[in-house]
């Protein structure tokens, strides 16, 4: 085997490997850590320096690194299956799994793919097929939130309108009825003149009712999971989900949940719709499941829906109804063993049971960042959560600045490792995170925006005297 040095790595790195998300640019001058290794919450890189993975390997750890039971039950099952096709075939991993997924989020039919776009994709075509066989549509329409995301495929893109990740493809992506932001810092309607208050009449309730008795034709509503991951970590307002789920129903139109970040435990519960709907009739229609489906640690996905929904697909074989989908890895049985031992790990260790003081803790502990002059919001929910750096009152800091990551790489120098998206420092913690490590997490950050801040105040005054 060739061997290397953390010079040549880092030379092939920059002169081959092109990362998702990243000016490479930006990337060959910042030099981010090289990782060998990951334990527990944490990553460890070539020089063995340690960093608390406070973004859970973007959003996807959920009982941390190198969890004995999950790795075990890689090896174990690859000694026995690498992969068989599940298009027209089936294994005993892909059926267990699909069993306890239709008992896990109370939907009863399950369809596989390889990561959360995936699922989303899915989830567009079913819901079109129902819109086109079931309810006779001849346009179908879709709505999503502003400010939502929900993959990089076309569709998925297409559901989350123009914003600064689209909009060079806005030309080949379709058309969505935008519904209103739920965005309560940036609010119009919020009159609250406190940091991290909210003071409204709920008028994004009204708008969107107004949009849904518009728009005919409109046949699925896509939204997250009781959060807004990429579009800056945005809670719902209380009682949002469950407002779309009574309106979409009386309607007939389908309410589609996208899991993917906030499935497994990421707000507090299981799933995120738990928080608001329940199983006496008011379950989405369909919902899509990844990232922490398989603990994080293999890429799997899923989209489970109604049999009503999966019925239009029924047929004779020379009908041509059947759901013309399917990957190469689908229901792989390494993945689908995985996401078994995952889903055994909640239930034997009770992880849902104990992670209530964790996130009381990490809630009280970040949200005394308020005081800070250039944080304008905190915000979030269970394990995600969305830290605003503003330069003053709601005012955004300019492009160049590069507020997001002033913060994040004096935290990377600290040995936390996080990951902006725009001004806003994303948290995103594994479910495994300890109490000491939130305190770690917390002091790194504290100090991270004092030293941020320091350096705004210095220049700020630099440019006043030199107008003097």
């Amino acid at each position: 085997m060739e061997k290397w040095t953390e010079k040549t790595l880092r030379r092939w790195d920059e002169k081959h490997f092109w990362h998702p998300y990243t000016q490479m640019c930006f990337y060959r001058k910042i030099k981010p850590p090289i990782i060998v290794s990951a334990e527990g919450n944490y990553l460890v890189d070539i020089r063995g320096r340690r960093y608390l993975d406070a973004v859970s390997s973007i959003w996807c750890i959920i009982h941390g690194h190198s969890k004995k039971e999950l790795v075990e039950s890689i090896k174990g099952t690859a000694d026995k299956i690498q992969h068989a096709t599940t298009l027209g075939l089936a294994n005993v991993q892909s059926i267990l799994l699909v069993r306890e997924l239709s008992k896990l989020v109370g939907l009863p039919r399950v369809f596989f793919s390889e990561d959360g776009a995936e699922a989303v994709e899915v989830a567009l075509k079913v819901s079109f097929s129902f819109a086109r066989r079931k309810m006779k549509r001849r346009k179908v329409k879709f709505a999503s939130l502003q400010n939502s995301y929900h993959g990089d495929t076309l569709g998925a893109m297409s559901l989350a309108g123009e914003n600064p990740f689209t909009r060079e493809y806005k030309d080949i992506m379709f058309r969505v009825v935008p519904l209103a932001s739920i965005y309560c810092f940036r609010c119009p309607y919020n009159r609250a003149k406190e940091k991290g208050e909210r003071k409204c009449s709920f008028e994004c309730f009204e708008i969107t009712e107004k949009v849904i008795k518009r728009e005919r034709g409109l046949s699925a509503v896509f939204i997250e999971g009781g959060v807004q991951g990429a579009g800056g970590i945005i809670p719902f307002p209380p009682g949002y989900m469950r407002f779309l789920r009574d309106e979409t129903k009386k309607r007939g139109i389908l309410l589609v949940v996208d899991e993917v970040a906030t499935g497994f435990g990421k707000t507090g519960k299981m799933f995120g719709f738990e928080w608001e709907l329940d199983r006496k009739g008011n379950l989405p229609d369909i919902v899509c499941l990844g990232k922490g489906l398989s603990g994080g640690y293999l890429p799997l996905a899923a989209t489970l829906c109604k049999d009503e929904i999966y019925s239009v697909f029924e047929g004779e074989q020379w009908e041509g109804k059947h759901f013309f989908h399917g990957h190469t890895f689908t229901g792989n049985p390494i993945l689908c063993a995985l996401a078994l031992e995952n889903i055994k790990i909640f239930r034997n260790d009770k992880v849902l049971e104990k992670v209530g003081e964790k996130i009381s803790y990490l809630e009280s502990r970040l949200k005394k960042f308020l005081g800070f002059d250039i944080v304008g919001d905190v915000r979030g929910k269970g394990f995600m959560w969305g830290i605003e750096f503003v330069e003053r009152g709601k005012k955004p800091f300019r492009s160049d600045v590069l507020a997001g990551w002033q913060v994040a790489l004096r935290m990377w120098r600290a040995g936390v490792f996080v990951r902006p998206i725009g001004d806003v420092l994303i948290l995103n913690l594994p479910l495994s995170i300890e109490i000491r490590e939130i305190d770690f997490l917390c002091d790194v950050l504290e100090e991270s925006i004092r030293g941020f801040q320091m350096r705004v105040r210095k220049k700020v005054s630099r440019e006043t005297s030199g107008r003097k």
